[in-house]
Parts: structure tokens; sequence; C-alpha cells
């Protein structure tokens, strides 16, 4: 395993056969406009479930609670490792509190086999990972 890769978190919250993704903001370098899971990378001596609350909070100015990993994905280009996380919210409403996303929006999962642009394999791991 290269422990220089980065590691990242992504956080699945389901709410009432819902997922909530955010489109990534056009000023950001990798993947402007798609549709994504919530994410960010994990700080230095940060546990996966430590960085899932805290990027939560940050960017979503929610409380969750990590339930339970779900997949472990390298990036297309291989140079992030991906930790995928189902999560509860605890309390707050979700919505835009910095400039990760653009927009915020809850998804059928009819809705995510057809959303553009997002990665496939992203929505493959949401709707089949038995949520």
């Amino acid at each position: 395993m290269n422990f220089e890769k980065k590691q990242a978190v992504m956080i699945v919250i389901e709410e009432d056969q819902k997922f909530l993704l955010g489109k990534r903001s056009e000023s950001k370098l990798k993947a402007p406009g798609y549709w994504c899971p919530i994410s960010g990378h994990i700080e230095p001596g940060e546990s996966e479930e430590a960085a899932v609350i805290r990027e939560s909070m940050e960017e979503l100015g929610i409380v969750v609670r990590p339930m339970n990993k779900i997949a472990t994905t390298p990036t297309r280009d291989k140079m992030v490792m991906l930790h995928w996380w189902k999560t509860a919210i605890v309390s707050g409403t979700p919505k835009i509190n910095n400039d990760e996303n653009s927009e915020l929006r809850w998804f059928l999962r009819e809705e995510l086999m057809k959303l553009e642009p997002a990665f496939k394999e992203d929505i493959d791991l949401i709707l089949n990972s038995d949520l």
C-alpha cells in the first residue's frame, strides 16, 4: 500500500429513501460542476469517523453519526484513497456552508441513475452497496 497516497472520506447521507449530493463549485480544480457525495480529506492523525463528522459540519452545518463503512476505492487517477461511510443526521438541516458546493439536492434512486454530470462509479456504489 502506498502510504503517501492522500486519504479522503465520502459521506453517504440517506433520508426518506433519498440521497444528498452536492454540485461541486465551478471554482474547484477536481470535478467542477459534478454531482458528488459530500467529501473531504482526512487530516493527519484524524480517524475516518472524525473526518466524516468534521466535513459534514464544515460543508453542511450538520452533525452526523458515522454508521458503517461501505467501501474503500481509489480515485480514477489513483492519487486519493476514498473511504465511503453511511451516516445518519443527528441534528441540523443541510445547507451550503462553504465554497465546496454550489448546490445541494436530495435524489431518489431512479433520479441518481440518470444524474449528469456525475461519476458513474460513485452512483453505482451508492445504489448497489445495500444501504
